[in-house]
């Protein structure tokens, strides 16, 4: 039986229900629609709402405890009734009138000549005592039934009795739901206590309210498809009443909260609450039933859920079809099924990918690539490291990528893998795709044939799916070139990162971070629904709350003319009907001026606009790229008084008056002045006079001067002297430096000889001694670990050398007048940046603590950065050393303080510390507590001698394992006002 709009009973409550985005799969497909909530805080009312409605032109309209709740899809808004009484029914009529109706309350919506909004009672204040139970039309007259058990009939504005009922329906904080059928029949008031509601959708779905227990969606026939609830997704269970708005979105409200259902949909996800959990790294459609691998294990699709094939709680890479059943490649090694629940482990060693070949699989493990062979030993086939990527084109050759980016290949009738080479060029970082039946190599840089993309397959119909470089943006290529037939389809997944892909039948599965989204390509229509609307303005406030436009009835062109101090506007704007997948997004512009960036924002506010005429341009992207019409409203800001055309004309004679009166000023000023100028030559005259004189005595004063200059060029020889000295040591260290750089190359060079003959004698095995074989890897093992010693210690020596080439450099110069405060705000963001793993890593608390004003010192600025670089990264290095043996909470923190004529600077960490007996050697050169290969020692050393060249001084305090500080202080530089 159809049933009309029902009466439902208020219930209280004070739970504020938090308003989420969460999604699943379309009618046809395995999960549920896209679910959109809208919590109190959101929609800023009470909680609960008694009644939902569409209007003509898409507004949702709610029944709320606190009055009359509408959503413009672009924002909500309330009207409260003039007691602030709740409203427990709302009604569109044949007409398109929105009724309302609440307690002792009854009206209908209006709208004023600005657009607005507003409630009009209808019937006099004493029509009816009571709730308003339920709303709805008989023979063309608008009739309601209120908890006083009489039936009301509207005529005009007007209200009257038609009968008395039985309705024994107490009001207050329950509500039941009335059958209106039998209302309209005459019969006795029936109460519903199963299927509340039912409303037909597009596609031939249908979805049914049950009582407190959510929506059943069924199709034509009425087979169940899927069933609603919180558990998995709805804000309530409680569903009192919904409404479709005819192009692709169910709404609903319910006790507590309101919410939006895109259905029919292409679009489904599957996420967490569907029991899927992880990173998706691989989709395999096995004997009729979905696999998922993620980062957290396998997963076999049952019904609507997935669940967890027990036993694989670890890190599942790739799912792969053989001729004996379904191979899993995980962290743990390959396993293999024979069934749903039966499967063997086949390896152990952690894998990343397989390439099935018949009965031959090549695996790639962390050390190399094997290959496996039924009933026999792995054989190692290529030693390249970590492989993610194993592929064979059609002509039987074999494609390696690791997860560096090297590529490497085995040509068909080889024995032997190539690394793979452009010219003498060879990649750093590629990518090999399997297109149609050749693989191309995809270097970092390319741009042809496609960009290089992170992520790339090949389905079964011969499609290759492409990705950008960062995972997003999926696409096909195919015969070498672009398809652009699902652009629409996969744009509103376009910001996914994507990392798995199967394409089975109609349905494209996509993988990504905690979620697997499908997209039925059989839907495609469906997705039409939503997109074709036109953008409104939907409000225009000025000031604070002065509205201009209330965004209904018919658009305007002009806005009434603002004076010339109401400046500051705020335009909303939306599309009549969007999407809830992917995101809608909003651009605007002045004048025909430049388009501002796309953005979520669907509102455009501006301050203090300068007087004149404007027109404001807006347009909305779909989230499947297409762009709508562009929405356009012109409005304009009178000029005051002083800026009118009478204003300038009198502005313009006062000008000409006062460049005349300028240019007299100005003729009797020259006069004063050769009157002056006559004056002076008098008295220049006997100045020159006096000024011999003082020549005289100058010249005096100048014999002592070249006595001055005299000590100055002795003390020039002086440190000419200590110069020479410096530039002999720098020699030195240079010579010094060459053989070493000799040393170290020919230790490298000598460490791949030593590994090719052990390759060479591993070939020649069998014809040696075995004695003489072992003693011979012997040898070259001690040889390999001389080598490896004598390239660590000359590295050593040139690390130490070059510390000491770093003392020698000239650190006097380059001294000015500097604020301090930008070079610490540049530290800080440096420090973040440079040690973002480690401070992630082991949650690393690092404070800066410094006056937000000017700190003013001479001083060199790229010495003092470097050296607070280095204090710095010491803190985190003696953190992080703690960190790796126990569990603790780091801090790294700068404090600096202002005194009356320094700044002292503290850089406190909860590291490693130093201990007692070695703290007043740290500033020694070339001491230190890390090891050799580490540091050389000179750090703090060369710290405290720029701290000193610039007037201050460095000192240090410190408990072995609970912390150490460094205080600087510095001199302030006097500015001279």
């Amino acid at each position: 039986m159809m049933i009309d709009k029902m009466d439902r009973r208020l219930l209280t409550g004070i739970l504020v229900v938090i308003c989420h985005l969460s999604f699943s799969i379309s009618a046809i497909a395995q999960g549920i629609p896209v679910i959109r909530n809208y919590s109190a805080e959101e929609y800023g009312a009470h909680n609960r709402n008694l009644d939902i409605e569409i209007g003509k032109d898409g507004t949702v309209f709610v029944a709320n405890f606190e009055g009359l709740l509408y959503y413009d899809r672009a924002q909500w808004r309330i009207i409260h009734t003039p007691n602030i009484n709740r409203l427990t029914v709302v009604y569109r009529a044949a007409d398109n009138v929105i009724w309302v109706g609440g307690y002792n309350y009854f009206g209908r919506v209006q709208k004023k000549s600005n657009g607005e909004l507003y409630l009009e009672r209808v019937g006099k204040l004493d029509s009816f005592r009571g709730e308003i139970l339920e709303i709805y039309e008989d023979q063309g007259k608008v009739r309601f039934l209120a908890s006083n058990q009489k039936l009301y009939e509207v005529n005009g504005n007007n209200v009257s009795v038609v009968k008395s009922t039985n309705a024994f329906i107490t009001s207050g904080l329950t509500h039941d739901i009335i059958n209106v059928d039998a209302l309209k029949e005459g019969k006795d008031v029936s109460i519903l206590t199963d299927i509340l509601q039912v409303e037909q959708l597009d596609d031939n779905l249908q979805v049914q309210v049950k009582n407190n227990q959510g929506l059943i969606f069924t199709d034509k026939a009425g087979n169940t498809l899927y069933t609603i609830t919180e558990a998995n997704g709805l804000c309530s269970n409680e569903v009192v009443w919904i409404e479709y708005d005819g192009h692709g979105i169910l709404w609903g409200a319910t006790a507590h909260g309101i919410f939006s259902i895109e259905v029919p949909s292409p679009y489904s996800l599957f996420l967490p609450k569907e029991g899927l959990s992880g990173e998706v790294h691989s989709i395999l459609e096995w004997r009729g039933r979905m696999y998922v691998g993620t980062s957290n294990g396998l997963y076999r699709q049952e019904g609507m859920t997935f669940m967890p094939v027990h036993g694989f709680d670890f890190c599942c890479w790739k799912l792969a079809e053989s001729p004996n059943g379904m191979l899993a490649v995980t962290s743990n090694g390959i396993f293999a099924f024979t069934s749903p629940t039966d499967y063997r482990q086949l390896t152990d060693a952690v894998t990343l990918d397989v390439l099935v070949d018949n009965h031959v699989v090549y695996s790639g493990e962390q050390d190399a690539v094997y290959l496996y062979r039924i009933g026999q030993k792995k054989e190692k086939v290529c030693d390249l490291e970590q492989v993610t990527k194993i592929l064979k084109d059609d002509q039987g050759t074999l494609w390696l990528q690791n997860t560096y980016g090297e590529v490497y290949f085995l040509p068909a009738g080889s024995d032997m893998f190539q690394p793979y080479k452009v010219g003498s060029a060879e990649h750093d970082a590629a990518t090999i795709v399997l297109v149609g039946n050749k693989v191309q190599v995809v270097s970092a840089v390319d741009t042809k044939p496609f960009p290089y993309p992170s992520f790339s397959t090949i389905d079964p119909d011969g499609m290759t799916w492409l990705t950008d470089n960062d995972g997003k943006h999926l696409y096909q290529w195919k015969d070498g070139k672009r398809l652009t037939d699902l652009d629409r389809l996969l744009a509103p997944y376009s910001n996914m990162v994507v990392s798995a892909l199967y394409h089975k039948n109609n349905e494209i599965w996509i993988g990504g971070d905690n979620a697997l989204a499908i997209i039925n390509l059989n839907k495609q229509k469906q997705a039409d629904l939503t997109t074709h609307s036109r953008l409104l303005f939907r409000s225009v406030i000025l000031g604070a709350d002065s509205v201009l436009w209330g965004g209904y009835g018919e658009q305007p062109k002009e806005l009434p003319r603002l004076a010339s101090d109401e400046r500051s506007l705020r335009f909303t704007y939306a599309l009549e009907y969007a999407p809830l997948v992917g995101t809608t997004l909003y651009r605007y512009r002045l004048n025909n001026g430049s388009w501002s960036a796309w953005t979520e924002d669907n509102d455009a506010e501006f301050q203090n606009l300068s007087h004149g005429a404007y027109t404001l341009s807006v347009q909305a992207r779909h989230p499947n790229g297409e762009l709508s019409e562009v929405a356009t409203v012109g409005f304009s800001i009178a000029y005051p008084i002083y800026m009118r055309w009478y204003m300038v004309v009198l502005y313009f004679i006062l000008f000409v008056m006062l460049v005349f009166a300028f240019f007299r000023l100005r003729l009797k000023k020259l006069h004063q002045d050769k009157l002056k100028l006559e004056k002076i030559v008098q008295e220049r005259t006997s100045e020159i006079v006096k000024q011999k004189d003082e020549i005289e005595e100058k010249s005096k004063s100048l014999e002592k001067a070249l006595d001055d200059l005299n000590n100055a060029q002795n003390e020039l020889i002086r440190q000419e002297k200590m110069a020479t000295v410096g530039k002999l040591t720098q020699g030195l260290i240079d010579r010094i430096l060459n053989p070493l750089n000799y040393i170290n190359n020919f230790s490298k060079l000598s460490q791949g000889l030593v590994k090719d003959i052990e390759a060479n004698i591993e070939d020649d095995k069998d014809k040696m001694d075995e004695e003489n074989y072992e003693d011979t890897m012997d040898v070259l093992d001690m040889l390999r670990g001389n080598l490896e010693k004598v390239s660590e210690h000359g590295q050593n020596t040139t690390r130490t050398l070059k510390a000491m080439e770093e003392m020698l450099k000239d650190r006097t110069a380059g001294y000015v007048d500097m604020d301090l405060l930008p070079i610490l705000k540049q530290d800080e963001e440096m420090l973040h940046n440079y040690y973002a793993d480690d401070i992630a890593k082991y949650r690393i608390s690092v404070s800066f603590n410094v006056p937000d004003k000017e700190l003013m010192l001479h001083g060199n600025p790229e010495l003092l950065s470097r050296t607070l670089m280095s204090m710095l990264g010491n803190a985190i290095y003696a953190v992080v050393k703690k960190a790796q043996r126990i569990q603790f909470e780091g801090i790294v923190s700068l404090t600096l303080t202002d005194d009356d004529d320094r700044y002292t600077l503290k850089i406190h960490d909860n590291g490693i510390g130093i201990e007692e007996t070695i703290i007043d050697k740290v500033f020694d050169p070339f001491f230190t507590t890390k090891t050799t290969g580490e540091a050389a020692g000179v750090g703090l050393y060369l710290s405290r001698e720029i701290i000193q060249n610039h007037g201050g001084d460095i000192s240090a305090e410190s408990i072995k394992d609970e912390y150490a500080t460094f205080t600087i202080l510095l001199p302030k530089v006097k500015i001279e006002n």
